[in-house]
């Protein structure tokens, strides 16, 4: 079975390969990494990563990229929830 065929353990919907949008919170930072490749479920959107590509995002945000550089750097504003 090829992994894009691969259940999801969420829904049991089927998955597939795609880019994704990795975003971590670290303290009062937020740190995204675009184009990363995820297995995506089509019915419930569940993301799953490998533990290679788990590997290299941390190392991509502990250590800051090898060769490539920052893409943009973007301002997003935070808001409380009212009832916080």
């Amino acid at each position: 079975m090829k992994p894009e065929n691969q259940p999801c353990a969420v829904c049991e919907g089927t998955t597939k390969l795609e880019k994704i949008t990795y975003t971590q919170t670290i303290g009062d930072k937020v740190v995204m990494v675009a184009d990363v490749p995820a297995m995506v479920c089509g019915q419930c959107g569940e993301q799953y990563l490998s533990p290679d590509t788990v590997d290299e995002l941390q190392e991509l945000i502990e250590n800051g990229p090898p060769k490539a550089k920052i893409r943009r750097t973007i301002e997003v504003p935070i808001y409380n929830f009212p009832r916080a």
